[in-house]
């Protein structure tokens, strides 16, 4: 039984004429009635009762056209929306970022992508580390967008840029001025650190020379809304990378790349091995690529992104 055979069944049975179904679709009609007896012989019942003058439903034929009128309004509605997709006028794009990926790289993305694409729906989700990856391993996202873990090794990964460790504080703090400013510089400073199951803390930990004050912070927060309170309140200043000082609830406040030690991070978009993304999901990961590239030159960034 052929999609062939089906549509031509449909067809005799619409226009109650072998000669008009063929018309229609543009066959003849010894081969209309060939796909028909196929049919006929696949399912093992007639399905038309045929004269010279006239084709009728047997009332097999009446039970098995429901179905496949059924059966091709589904297949034609799924084609609509493969060309949904393939236009990006519907679909759904699904990413899991890191707060200040989603904040520097992909929310500044979407006022042009749905002035474009205005049927487009996107599903954002904040998250870090290594939960960033397992929802892309389990197929949660479509990709995820955030620091490297050693988690990524079984997936794809591409490069985005690289940010460096810096001092973030209050535009009147002293240190932003001093020139060459190092993790020594901060030795008994007010410190507001990130929690300890944050990626950030990970980073800062794997690096034995800085001082405690930093390494061990007398206050400590879980996002940035509190970080953000925290430094106003002038509780203190914070070790963050380059792009989350481009938050834009940190704007307020002044950063300062750290010149020693050199603490990198580097940011990249995860995705699952051997699965294409979706034409609207390629077009979301392209727009962040292009972001990416906008902060070359921003102090502690580096776009690597080609």
């Amino acid at each position: 039984m052929s999609l062939r055979q089906l549509r031509a069944f449909a067809e005799v049975a619409e226009c109650a004429s072998f000669a008009a179904a063929a018309r229609r679709l543009f066959i003849t009609q010894s081969a209309l009635s060939e796909s028909i007896r196929l049919l006929e012989e696949a399912v093992g019942l007639r399905l038309l009762d045929r004269t010279t003058r006239s084709v009728a439903l047997t009332a097999a034929g009446t039970v098995f056209l429901e179905e496949v009128q059924q059966a091709l309004a589904t297949l034609a509605q799924g084609m609509r929306r493969m060309d949904d997709l393939a236009s990006l006028q519907g679909g759904e794009v699904r990413v899991v970022a890191a707060p200040s990926v989603l904040a520097a790289l992909v929310m500044p993305c979407l006022p042009a992508l749905r002035a474009r694409y205005p049927g487009l729906k996107v599903l954002l989700h904040e998250d870090g580390g290594a939960a960033v990856l397992r929802a892309v391993r389990e197929g949660q996202a479509d990709f995820g967008v955030g620091g490297w873990h050693a988690s990524a090794l079984n997936l794809d990964a591409e490069a985005l840029l690289r940010d460096r460790m810096g001092w973030l504080a209050r535009p009147d703090d002293p240190l932003l001025a001093r020139p060459g400013l190092s993790a020594a510089d901060l030795a008994g400073q007010p410190l507001v650190g990130y929690t300890t199951d944050t990626a950030i803390h990970a980073l800062l930990s794997a690096e034995p020379s800085l001082p405690e004050s930093v390494l061990a912070p007398a206050l400590r927060v879980s996002n940035t809304v509190l970080l953000q309170q925290a430094i106003a309140l002038g509780l203190g200043g914070a070790v963050v990378p380059a792009l989350i000082a481009r938050h834009p609830l940190l704007q307020g406040l002044g950063f300062r790349p750290l010149a020693a030690p050199l603490i990198e991070r580097q940011v990249m978009v995860f995705q699952r091995p051997r699965r294409s993304l979706s034409p609207a999901a390629e077009v979301f990961k392209a727009a962040i690529v292009a972001q990416a590239r906008t902060l070359q030159g921003q102090p502690g960034i580096e776009a690597v992104a080609r």
